[in-house]
């Protein structure tokens, strides 16, 4: 082989490796983006898109002063299901005998909730999001 073929591969080799790391570059930073939660909104559990345990507990923490609304599956959740830890502002509620729901059935799972301040300026909002149990 000629001394230019060499070069010619070389410079084939360096093109195909300068490509394969900008498209591993941007395919790792588009596929690891940030869930955006509406600011009234501190954390939840599970996460959008998860997939967990069916004894899994769903858990809300949104600001003190604030109530909420859940529903599961379209379903509302009455308000004496739900357990509010009023000084945290945090609300769980978990499948189980004489609730709404026994259990989780494996699948996916709707789960909406609607917020407003029980104090102050209104501040109403609804977040909806799923996650699968197994």
């Amino acid at each position: 082989m000629k001394k230019n073929t060499y070069r010619f591969i070389l410079l084939l080799l360096g093109i195909l490796l300068f490509l394969t790391i900008s498209m591993g570059i941007n395919f790792s930073s588009s596929l690891n983006g940030t869930l955006e939660l509406p600011d009234a909104i501190e954390s939840l559990s599970p996460m959008p898109g998860s997939q967990v345990p069916q004894q899994t507990t769903i858990e809300i923490d949104m600001p003190v002063g604030y109530e909420i609304v859940l529903y599961i599956d379209d379903y509302r959740v009455s308000d004496s299901e739900i357990e509010h830890l009023e000084g945290t502002g945090i609300y769980r509620w978990r499948p189980g005998p004489g609730k709404s729901f026994e259990s989780w059935g494996p699948g996916k799972h709707k789960i909406k909730i609607v917020w407003d301040t029980s104090v102050g300026l209104p501040d109403i909002g609804e977040f909806t999001w799923e996650f699968s149990t197994y």
